[in-house]
């Protein structure tokens, strides 16, 4: 019987080879990591289906080889040095080094002349830029000199230096990349993260909202959309919504569309987005199904937001009436008593239990009995795989199942759940969580819903949970 070690080799090259003779097949190119740019032909490659599926196993394999060959006093003290990664990109990101780079072209710049640019220690510079180039986050290409490639470039809001700096606040408006996203994790998520441990072990805590790492990184006494409605918080605030857009777009064009059957739904059946933000996946939807009206319900603050957004995005849709807002309160009784769909997304996991009851309670109020309550959010997978009394709900239980000897929930390539789960809006910022899907089985059923099917979202680590009235 072979080792895992030769296991875990043999996957990796059965898989590499796959990627290589598929990309021979559409006569194109894997993309070269040193590339500076992303383009749609490349996104569109990297989610071929096939491509994808034997990228998973050569990334869950290679880093089940790491952990299985390299020092174990190593892997902890790389876990527990993590964070300082996380520092130095939240350094690139607030300083615009990045933009710095791009416009010096493609043979890098100097750290003396970001340094002449943003007004940083070329010292520093240096040393935030060299553990990331370490890791394959830009280049080094000469000493000194660093120059961007294809992940450093996801930072790149595609304005000028200049532009960004004579109008800061409006940095992520209508910015390319993911920088919004970075600088949200990298500050407020990342400060509030380093009093996880403290609230998380201290056993006379409390299970209150209001006492989480954010309130003790910050010193208040409100939750995290309270606070960023506070006025020294306002670019937070709008940073946070063009976060909320770019994980969005981290999802591949159209994902929303290839779960439920939304054409299936009667004409001019109305969809709430409860909490919906500016409306961007509610946009995704009404784009394809001309028929159906929305009502995105968000916070006073958001709505106005929310209008010139889709004023732009997609005109005459609120004009005609097919579209509208309305200021809501979730916790509050849903007035909204006609709803062919009730849609939540990325709503449930802000929550801690008792909280999330009582929203979903409120849309089983409101709820007929034609009406369909659809859950979009990252339920996690046990590590040991999946609980089997489940597999009777469609789409519930994985078709397929990870070659051995990988971990049955692919280890490294559901990471980013797990991880958010505890860094990003979760247990950094508020009191919810990431749930399992027994989890979401057993509230959803508290609260007077019953699970039909679950459609797992190609290219994404989303599903769309949707249940009916009870």
């Amino acid at each position: 019987m072979a080792s895992t070690l030769i296991e875990l080799c043999e996957l990796i090259s059965a898989s590499v080879r796959t990627v290589d003779a598929r990309c021979t097949a559409l006569s194109a190119s894997f993309p070269d990591l040193n590339k500076t740019d992303n383009t749609e032909e490349d996104q569109r490659l990297l989610r071929d289906d096939e491509i994808a599926k034997a990228t998973s196993i050569a990334l869950a394999a290679a880093s089940q080889l790491i952990a299985c060959m390299q020092f174990p006093t190593r892997s902890i003290l790389d876990a527990s040095l993590g964070f300082l990664t996380s520092a130095a990109v939240g350094v690139v990101a607030e300083a615009s080094i990045t933009e710095i780079i791009r416009e010096a072209g493609p043979q890098g710049c100097h750290v003396d002349d970001i340094a002449k640019k943003n007004g940083m220690s070329e010292l520093n510079i240096a040393r935030v830029l060299r553990p990331l180039a370490t890791q394959h986050i830009f280049r080094e290409v000469s000493p000194n000199v660093f120059a961007n490639n294809r992940i450093s470039i996801l930072l790149d809001t595609g304005k000028s230096y200049e532009e960004i700096a004579a109008s800061p606040e409006d940095k992520h408006e209508r910015a390319a990349g993911y920088a919004s996203l970075i600088q949200l994790n990298t500050d407020e998520t990342f400060k509030g993260a380093a009093y996880i441990q403290d609230v998380v072990t201290n056993r006379n805590g409390s299970d209150d909202e209001l006492n989480s790492p954010l309130n003790r990184a910050f010193g208040t006494n409100l939750d995290l959309f309270s606070w960023y409605g506070q006025p020294n918080n306002k670019l937070r605030f709008k940073r946070f919504g063009m976060a909320m857009d770019a994980s969005r777009r981290m999802s591949p064009p159209g994902a929303v569309l290839k779960g439920f059957e939304w054409s299936a739904l009667a004409k001019n059946a109305l969809i709430v987005d409860v909490g919906g933000g500016i409306g961007s996946v509610s946009l995704e939807i009404a784009r394809a199904n001309p028929d159906l009206r929305f009502l995105i319900q968000e916070k006073q603050a958001v709505v106005q937001e929310g209008k010139n957004y889709w004023e732009v995005e997609f005109p005459g849709a609120l004009s005609s009436g097919r579209v509208s807002f309305e200021a809501h309160d979730f916790f509050t009784p849903q007035p909204v008593k006609n709803a062919g769909v009730f849609m939540i997304r990325f709503i449930c996991h802000n929550w801690s239990d008792s909280y999330l009851l009582k929203i979903l309670k409120h849309l089983r109020d409101a709820a007929q009995s034609t009406t369909k309550l659809i859950v979009i959010e990252h339920p996690l997978h046990f590590v040991c795989g999946e609980d089997e009394s489940f597999r009777h709900i469609p789409g519930a239980f994985p078709a397929d199942r990870p070659p051995k000897p990988l971990l049955p929930n692919m280890g490294i390539v559901e990471l980013p759940g797990y991880l958010i789960d505890m860094q990003h809006q979760m247990m950094a910022l508020l009191r919810g969580c990431e749930r399992t899907f027994p989890h979401y089985w057993k509230l959803l059923r508290e609260a007077g819903w019953e699970i039909e099917e679950v459609h797992h979202l190609p290219g994404t680590l989303v599903d769309q949970i949707v249940a009916k009235a009870l």
